[in-house]
C-alpha cells in the first residue's frame, strides 16, 4: 500500500482568483501558492488542501477538462511516496491511465488516472522544483 501524507481537491475553473477569494473569505483558508493558473489553499497543520486549476493550462488532459457546458467534474488529487509504483500498480488492475507521469518544473511528478466510474484523479508525488522556473514565476527560492 503506498503512503498517502496528504490529500487535495481540486476545482477546475478559469477565473482561479475569484474562487481563490471565495474560499480564503468563506473558509478562512490560507493561500499557500498562486500562481494564476493554479492556486493552492490549506489551513494550518491541515494534512489537505483545495486546489483551483485552469482547466485551459496545458498540464490538464482533455479528459480531465469540464465539458463544454460549464458543468463542473471533480479532480481528485493524491500525494503519494512513488508516483511510478502507484502508476504500475494502477495498470496492473487495469485502471485507465490518461496521462503518465511526467516530472514538471515546480517540484512535482504526477500522472492522471480515471476510475471505474469516469473521475479522474491525479496521483502526485513531490520532487525538488527547478529554482530558475520558480524564480521566473516569482516564488521564493527555499534556501
Amino acid at each position: 500500500m503506498p503512503t498517502i501524507p496528504q490529500f487535495s481537491a481540486t476545482v477546475l475553473a478559469t477565473d482561479t482568483a475569484a474562487l481563490r477569494d471565495l474560499y480564503v473569505d468563506l473558509f478562512d483558508l490560507d493561500v499557500v501558492t498562486d500562481i494564476g493558473w493554479f492556486v493552492s489553499l490549506s489551513r494550518p497543520d491541515a494534512g489537505w488542501e483545495l486546489c483551483l486549476w485552469d482547466p485551459e493550462h496545458a498540464t490538464v488532459p482533455a479528459v480531465a477538462r469540464p465539458p463544454a457546458d460549464g458543468a463542473a467534474a471533480p479532480l481528485l488529487a493524491f500525494v503519494v511516496d512513488d508516483v511510478d509504483a502507484l502508476e504500475q500498480a494502477a495498470r496492473a488492475r487495469g485502471v485507465e491511465v490518461v496521462a503518465p507521469a511526467v516530472d514538471e518544473p515546480w517540484g512535482q511528478r504526477h500522472a492522471f488516472l480515471r476510475d471505474p466510474v469516469g473521475t479522474v484523479i491525479d496521483v502526485v508525488q513531490i520532487t525538488t522544483p527547478d529554482p530558475a522556473w520558480l524564480a521566473a514565476n516569482g516564488i521564493d527560492v527555499p534556501a
